[in-house]
């Protein structure tokens, strides 16, 4: 899942406009942004499959992608926004775990319980349907996006651009198409 996570993100703007959009988008990709450092400091690891789909296989990402620990990195970005609100910060922390929600979808099972175990999750579209999962990926991103342009009709709130918003989604989402990986 990647643009999928964006579109999360835009349908919880709507069910919370005073939450920043910034701290939304910055939730839900929040796992990700930990990633990214974990693997350069050694804390976790990823390889290159060539001829694979998704492309990479993530050997050992416990530590920012499992249930437990999406749990905390939840809890621990939601504190800062408190000062806006317990909906605020609730709602950034449900951003952050979704993140977890989505990646079972497309995840072969490389997601643990909690660093360590030996139970992992994941249905593996990426695998299974490595061109299919782009669609999959596509409905989440319509229903997201669907649902954040629905309640932004008549807001003064939020939502000011919602066919900008989408359109943009989708282009991202377009980029992000397995066929063009040979590219």
């Amino acid at each position: 899942m990647y643009v999928g996570h964006f579109a999360a993100g835009l349908a919880l703007k709507a069910k919370e406009p005073k939450a920043p959009t910034w701290g939304l988008l910055l939730a839900v990709g929040f796992l990700d942004i930990l990633f990214g450092p974990f693997v350069l400091l050694g804390i976790e690891r990823a390889s290159v499959t060539p001829g694979i789909s998704p492309g990479f296989s993530l050997d050992y990402i416990d530590w920012s992608h499992s249930l437990a620990m999406s749990v905390v990195w939840a809890v621990l970005l939601a504190i800062p926004f408190l000062r806006m609100g317990k909906s605020v910060a609730a709602v950034i922390g449900v951003a952050v775990f979704s993140h977890f929600v989505l990646d079972i979808l497309m995840h072969p099972p490389d997601l643990a319980l909690w660093p360590g175990s030996s139970v992992h999750l994941g249905l593996g579209l990426w695998r299974s349907l490595p061109n299919g999962w782009w669609a999959v990926e596509l409905a989440v991103i319509a229903a997201g996006w669907g649902y954040y342009a629905w309640k932004s009709r008549g807001s003064s709130t939020f939502g000011g651009h919602p066919i900008g918003v989408g359109i943009a989604l989708l282009i991202f989402h377009v980029f992000n198409a397995p066929w063009l990986s040979a590219f």
